[in-house]
This record gives structure tokens, sequence and C-alpha cells, in this order.
């Protein structure tokens, strides 16, 4: 059973696929598997331990997800409130109308054409059927950055890295939408979660690190997850690579990194979208809580209902994008594995980060699993790493 997941996990390394490789996986109330592989850095020959930090990348969503559920727990907001309510630069928002550009994937140079000659203020666009709810940006399915005039628009505003949380929100308030709020999905990379960090700090009146401080990492004894790393921290990060040729190369600090990838100045703001590192254990301290429907030892974080509705559809109505999957709020559901091709058990949900690092929850099961490495070409959630290790747990630990 074990050495299944070890014999993966050190070809991985072996075959320099991966420079490290962090697993915990906990069923039954405790851990049944634990693993640490390769090294924090591949030139120092530092081995990885269980205290080395990870860019969650995308995994930083679900923190912000559960950030935002609190606060409608507490009143301070309804899941079904207009963005502008809270953000006035969201008011009279237009959408692209569809058809102008279109991706062609075998055609690069026309998307490349495309994008030189984009004009935001020359998209062809109608007025907005309903406001952005803080519901459409929890499920993907608000239409900003979701599309090609959002990616276009993102592409574009590179060269123009924001400083501040409030800079980035009010900016993706001036992109066109995608389609009308509510009536598609797609993945929004940076723009829904952000806007989300800044609603945050607008409702709770602090910033959103001291939000999720005392909200989130305090109760649930997470002491190095962080948007600020501070020094003594900073010598635990793990080393970024991507791989050519069968050989990892280190990219750590060059375009390919955090800050670039977010579109940020370095170590300005807290991005809500993936912008927290943590260690393996501190984040199945968070994966746990979700799998208690919750709770963390004494401590209650969210309602068991409110965690239920959370790993259930999210949007209004139903959006299938990808067959047997669903966006619940802030989380992939697998309604249906054997129609997306999933070795996972039916209501499986998590997500994962743009340089490999992966979470699932299993109620069925009672199981939760954290999977850390940081390579910045493992493609998230498409990741063939984070598929074969679902692969390798629901073969060991599927209850039936």
């Amino acid at each position: 059973m074990k050495r299944d997941i070890e014999r993966l996990l050190k070809d991985y390394i072996d075959n320099n696929e991966l420079a490290q490789a962090s697993l915990i996986v906990r069923q039954n109330g405790r851990v049944v598997y634990e693993g640490l592989y390769g090294y924090r850095s591949l030139e120092n020959k530092e081995p990885v331990r269980k205290d080395s930090i990870f860019r969650l990348m995308s995994m930083s969503k679900v923190v912000t997800a559960v950030c935002v559920l609190q606060l409608y727990e507490r009143g301070l907001l309804d899941l079904d409130d207009p963005v502008e309510k809270y953000i006035p630069a969201f008011r009279n928002q237009r959408v692209a109308i569809r058809g102008q550009f279109v991706f062609t994937p075998n055609r690069p140079f026309k998307m490349l054409w495309q994008l030189k000659m984009f004009r935001m203020d020359k998209v062809k666009t109608e007025a907005s059927e309903r406001p952005i709810t803080i519901r459409d940006l929890l499920s993907h399915s608000s239409g900003l950055e979701q599309g090609m005039v959002g990616l276009m628009a993102m592409m574009q505003n590179r060269k123009h890295k924001a400083s501040s949380l409030k800079q980035q929100a009010e900016m993706y308030a001036s992109y066109p939408l995608d389609f009308q709020p509510g009536t598609d999905t797609s993945y929004s990379p940076l723009a829904g979660f952000n806007i989300l960090g800044y609603l945050i700090s607008l409702i709770s009146g602090m910033s959103f690190e001291e939000y999720v401080q005392k909200n989130i990492c305090e109760p649930l004894e997470m002491k190095n997850t962080t948007f600020f790393l501070n020094e003594e921290q900073k010598t635990r990060l793990v080393d970024l690579y991507t791989g050519k040729k069968n050989k990892l190369i280190n990219v750590t600090g060059s375009k390919k990194d955090l800050y670039d990838v977010m579109n940020m100045e370095k170590e300005s703001f807290e991005a809500g979208c993936g912008g927290l590192y943590s260690t393996v254990e501190d984040y199945e301290h968070f994966a746990q809580m979700l799998l208690n429907e919750g709770f963390y030892k004494e401590n209650v974080i969210l309602k068991p209902e409110t965690v239920r509705m959370m790993a259930s559809e999210g949007a209004y109505r139903h959006l299938e994008k990808e067959a047997g999957l669903v966006w619940g709020l802030g989380v992939k559901v697998r309604q249906d594995p054997e129609a997306c091709d999933s070795s996972a058990s039916k209501g499986t949900y998590g997500w994962s980060g743009a340089f490999g690092t992966h979470f699932f929850v299993s109620p069925k099961d009672d199981l939760d699993v954290v999977f850390m490495t940081n390579r910045a070409d493992l493609d998230g959630a498409s990741s063939y790493v984070s598929k074969k290790i679902e692969e390798a747990v629901f073969e060991n630990w599927r209850k039936e």
C-alpha cells in the first residue's frame, strides 16, 4: 500500500520530474501516510523537510473563500450581494458581445496579432443584465477574466503591475465581462479572488493578511502560512524549478516566479487568488478542518452547513463546463467521477496551484490529502502528477 506511493514519488525525484515532494494523507482522524522526498534546493542538496515552505498559488483561493464564508455566517455580507455595493467602480458594467475574438490553437500567430491590436475601448459590448455578485466570484461565474476578452486584457495589463489590492480590484472593474454574470463558467485565474480579498479587507476593517492570521491561521495552528514571509521563513522556502530536456532548471526569482505570475509588485499586497505561502502540515490542518465540516480541535471555523454548501454547486444554476465537474464556492467538486475520468469518490472536492500544489477532501472516504511541490510548468489542476497521486490514494484508501 504505502510502497505504491513511495515508489511513485521517488521516481518523480529520480527522473528529474520534481525537485521535491511532500504528502500527507489523513483518514478516520489519523495520519495514515506522510512522505518527504527530494530537496528544498537541488543545487545545495538541502533535503525538503516538514517545515519547508511552498508557494500555494491557487490553493490560496480556498482560504480566501473560507474567509468570505465566515463573514457571511456573521451577517456581514450576503452571497448574493452585488459587488458594487462595496466597490462602486463595479457599477454599470458592460459585457463583450461574443464572437469578436476566437482562440484557434493551430493558429498562434493570429492570437498574437489580435493581442497586439487589442484595445478595450474598441470591444463591442452590451449592458450587463444584472450586477456581479459575491456568489459569482466564488463560483467562477462572474464573466470577469473568463474568456478571450478577459485573457487579452490580462495579458496587455502585464506591463502595469499592481501595488495594492484596491488598485487591482478597481482595474478589473474596467474590464468588459466575457459573458453575462451567472450564465456561464470558466476559470478566473486572478480577478475573482483578488476582488474577494479586497472585499474581505473592506468589510472586516483589517488588512487581508491580518484577517487571515486572526481567523484562519491562529485557530488552525498554521504558524507558517502567510502572504509575507519573514526573513527566517524565507530560508525555508523551496526553490522553484521548471522542466527542460529531462532536467530541472532553477527559476526562483525569475519572471516564472510568484510575483510576476500574479502581476504584482514584489511583496506589495495580499493576492487572494494565489499569494499565500504555507507548509504541507499547515495546509493539512486547513484540509482537516474542511473534512470535519468546519471544526479543528476545539475551534469552529465554519458551521457544518456552510462547509456542505461550499462543497456543492455554488452558482445560481447548473453550469457544467467539464463533464462531471462543477464549481462549489472556491472548490471544484467531482459530482460524477466516471464522467470526468477521475479516480476520486463522488463528492470529492478541492483545488490545486499552478506550481503543482494539490489538495482534496473526500467526505465519503473520511479522507483529506495535501500534496506540495513547486515546479512552474505543471499546469495546476491538470497536472499529471496530481492525477497520479489521486489515483494512488483512492486505490489504497477508498472505502467501499
